[in-house]
């Protein structure tokens, strides 16, 4: 019954939108190398490959930052906190 339901209403959402035409690349309107229409596909396929390329730039760098992170891990807490507080050989003595 469940299966009936959501295949009714699936189909219901999407019956709308099957009655629309469908519009068509530059290479079907036989544009032109000058056309707009040819130009607007250039840049749309141009603006696809810089997304892609600074897509796989940032997972090459998170993961070269997780692998230097690997390399340098962080402190334990507990030997952080462990540690004596003092004053830094260069820090000016207090005034009062």
């Amino acid at each position: 019954m469940k299966k009936i339901l959501v295949s009714i209403v699936s189909l219901s959402l999407i019956a709308p939108f099957a009655s629309l035409p469908a519009s068509a690349c530059a290479a079907c309107y036989n544009a032109n190398a000058g056309s707009k229409m040819g130009n607007a596909a250039n840049v749309g396929v141009i603006a696809m490959a810089v997304i892609m390329f600074i897509m796989l730039g940032a997972l090459f760098a998170a993961g070269c930052y997780f692998n230097w992170r690997a390399k340098n891990p962080l402190p334990d807490y507990n030997e952080l906190l462990a540690e004596e507080e003092t004053t830094p050989p260069d820090a000016l003595p207090d005034a009062s």
